[in-house]
C-alpha cells in the first residue's frame, strides 16, 4: 500500500487550528476596519454641529445686517404688542402706581408717557389678552352692579349692546340729572372706553355712548367717546360732589382757555349735549358774564358769546 495515500491525522488537527488563527485574525481585523469605517462620518458630523454652533453664536452678537437677518428667520422673537391708551383714563391716579401696578402684577414690560398725554404700553400678546379679560370683568362686575340697584339708588333701569359700546340709563330724582349719577356714568364710561382699547383690533378703537334720562323730568345728558373724554377725566378728578355749587370766576372776571395742546369746544348752552359754535385755542382770554353750575358763559375776543366748562380755564393773572 502507498503510504502517501493514508490519512495524515496529525498534519490535518495542525491545519484546521491555523485555519481557525487565520479566521480569527480576519474578523478581528474586519470588525476593526468597520469600526473605524464609522469613525470618520462621526467626526465630520461632529465638526459641521460645531461649527453650526459658533456660527449662531456669532452671528446672534453680531450687527451686520445679513446676520440680524438670518437669525430672524432661524429664530424669530415673540411679536410685542405696542398699546396706546388715552392717559385720561387714568384721572384721578397716580402715574408711578399705574405703572407700577402694570409691571408688577400684570407682567407689562413697560409703560412710556408720549406727548398728547398718551401712555405706551408694550407688552406680548399673552399679556394683552390677561389685560383684555381683567378689563372685561371689571367692566362686568361695574354693571352688576348697577343692575343691583343698591348702590345706586336713583337708578331705575340699564340696558347695553353685547359689545360693551352703547350704554343706556334710566333714572329718577327730582334734579335734571343728579350729579352722582354722572359721576357714576363717568366711571362706567371710562372701563368701557379702557376695555375698547384693549378689546380693539389694530388701531381701531369703537365709540362709546352713555345716555342718561331722567323719567320724571325728561331730561337727557350724553356721554360720548372721544369728544367727551376729557370733561369724563375732570370729573372723576374733583374730589367734591358734583351736585354742590363750585366756586370760581363770576360775572365781569376774565379767564384764559388752559387745554395745553388741545382746543376748548364753546357751546350754545351749558351742557356737553349743546352745539359746538367755536373751538377756542389754549391761552385765548374770555370775559365771563354768567355761570350755571361748573359752566360758564363767556365772550371771545370777536364777540362771540357761548358757554365754556369752568375746569378747562384759570382766571387771567390781572384778575387774580
Amino acid at each position: 500500500m502507498d503510504k502517501s495515500k493514508e490519512p495524515q491525522f496529525e498534519n490535518d488537527e495542525r491545519t484546521e487550528d491555523k485555519m481557525d488563527g487565520y479566521r480569527d485574525r480576519r474578523s478581528y481585523r474586519e470588525e476593526g476596519e468597520g469600526r473605524r469605517r464609522w469613525l470618520f462620518p462621526l467626526a465630520i458630523l461632529l465638526i459641521i454641529i460645531a461649527a453650526l454652533g459658533a456660527f449662531l453664536y456669532f452671528a446672534s452678537r453680531s450687527e451686520l445686517w445679513f446676520f440680524q437677518d438670518l437669525m430672524a428667520v432661524i429664530s424669530p422673537e415673540e411679536e410685542e404688542v405696542q398699546l396706546v391708551i388715552p392717559a385720561a383714563l387714568f384721572a384721578g391716579q397716580d402715574f408711578d402706581e399705574v405703572s407700577a401696578r402694570a409691571v408688577e402684577e400684570h407682567g407689562v414690560d413697560e409703560i412710556v408717557p408720549i406727548e398728547d398725554d398718551m401712555l405706551v404700553y408694550n407688552m406680548s400678546p399673552e399679556v394683552k389678552e390677561r389685560l383684555h379679560q381683567e378689563a372685561k370683568d371689571y367692566l362686568e362686575d361695574k354693571l352688576s352692579d348697577f343692575e343691583d340697584g343698591r348702590r345706586y339708588p336713583y337708578l331705575v333701569d340699564i340696558s347695553y349692546d353685547d359689545s360693551f359700546a352703547e350704554f343706556f340709563l334710566l333714572i329718577s330724582g327730582e334734579e335734571e340729572i343728579p350729579g352722582e349719577a354722572l359721576k357714576a356714568a363717568s366711571e362706567l364710561f371710562v372701563a368701557a372706553v379702557y376695555f375698547q382699547y384693549l378689546d380693539a383690533s389694530g388701531d381701531e378703537v369703537r365709540d362709546v355712548a352713555i345716555e342718561l334720562e331722567n323719567e320724571e323730568t325728561g331730561d337727557r345728558e350724553t356721554l360720548v367717546y372721544p369728544g367727551d373724554l376729557n370733561w369724563v377725566a375732570s370729573v372723576l378728578e374733583r374730589p367734591e360732589r358734583l351736585d354742590e355749587e363750585p366756586a370760581g370766576p363770576g360775572p365781569g372776571d376774565k379767564v384764559v382757555v388752559d387745554t395745553g395742546p388741545d382746543n376748548l369746544n364753546l357751546r350754545s348752552g351749558p351742557e356737553i349735549t349743546y352745539l359746538i359754535i367755536d373751538i377756542l385755542s389754549s391761552g385765548t382770554v374770555l370775559e365771563v358774564t354768567g355761570a350755571e353750575g361748573d359752566w360758564l358763559e363767556v365772550i371771545t375776543p370777536d364777540q362771540k358769546e357761548g358757554w365754556v366748562h369752568g375746569d378747562f380755564v384759570k382766571l387771567a393773572e390781572n384778575d387774580s
